[in-house]
């Protein structure tokens, strides 16, 4: 027989649960209600004096609008069988998502356009990408990291309108943060540096919010450049890391920063 755990003690999968139940903002009681179950069932599911039932988890997975990645680390922790396969950024069906990607979609847009993971990591880009940010990516890194590229002082310092720009990358790093604990010790340290202290003076200034921020770029050669981007995912994804990947396609959005940009590309 099954040992009942003292009190106080967590189960591997009340563990996992407490914490989706976190993530979604919902006390034992109000989880009870979403799933028409009573709190007592959630409290001895999260102590281990119950196990999940596969009608349960499908419950769970069915009615809170759970990632990918959520529903996979319950069913691993369940220790019933789990329809996700824990796969490898080095296997063979990651890398032909990434393929299909970088084929079908970086390589016909127009401008610069990459693939990140949750972690910021470059896991893809296009000829375009190279050209215009070849040089700020760190050298013989199969894999740089757009999030050290962006806040090293040799890119950020071609950003003219830093004060506007850093509250939007705030919001998008506080986003990422969530998912990723590798960001989550970047954004921290950011925090501290002093980078984001134009934060509070842009909400209290008189001026109203723009539809969208663009990113003024001005290099050394005198080019300038106004840019901004669009973020997509794969609808379909049912892996954890595909759902986490996110294609970036960067455009410019003026006519004389579409002709620059054209002839560097």
């Amino acid at each position: 027989m099954k040992p009942i755990p003292s009190e106080g003690m967590m189960s591997p999968f009340g563990a996992v649960l407490k914490d989706v139940r976190g993530q979604l903002g919902l006390s034992q009681a109000a989880l009870a209600g979403e799933l028409s179950t009573t709190q007592r069932h959630i409290s001895f599911l999260e102590t281990g004096r119950s196990n999940p039932t596969p009608a349960f988890l499908t419950r769970l997975c069915r009615e809170l609008g759970l990632s990918v990645a959520q529903r996979a680390n319950l069913f691993e922790a369940s220790g019933l069988h789990s329809p996700y396969e824990r796969r490898r950024f080095d296997s063979a069906e990651i890398a032909a998502v990434l393929d299909m990607i970088e084929n079908r979609i970086l390589a016909h847009w127009p401008f610069p356009a990459q693939v990140l993971d949750t972690g910021w990591n470059i896991m893809r880009r296009n000829a375009g990408f190279d050209r215009l940010f070849g040089p700020f990516l760190a050298a013989a890194n199969s894999s740089a990291n757009f999030l050290d590229m962006l806040t090293g002082p040799q890119f950020r310092g071609f950003i003219e309108n830093w004060s506007e720009v850093a509250p939007i990358f705030y919001f998008r790093l506080q986003a990422a943060a969530a998912h990723d604990e590798t960001v989550a010790r970047h954004f921290a340290a950011l925090k501290t540096t002093g980078l984001f202290d134009t934060f509070d003076a842009f909400f209290a200034s008189d001026r109203q919010v723009p539809p969208y921020v663009p990113v003024r770029i001005a290099f050394p050669d005198g080019t300038k450049l106004e840019m901004t981007s669009f973020l997509g995912r794969l609808a379909s994804a049912q892996d954890a890391l595909v759902e986490g990947f996110e294609i970036e396609f960067l455009l410019p959005t003026d006519a004389a920063s579409e002709r620059v940009l054209s002839a560097m590309l």
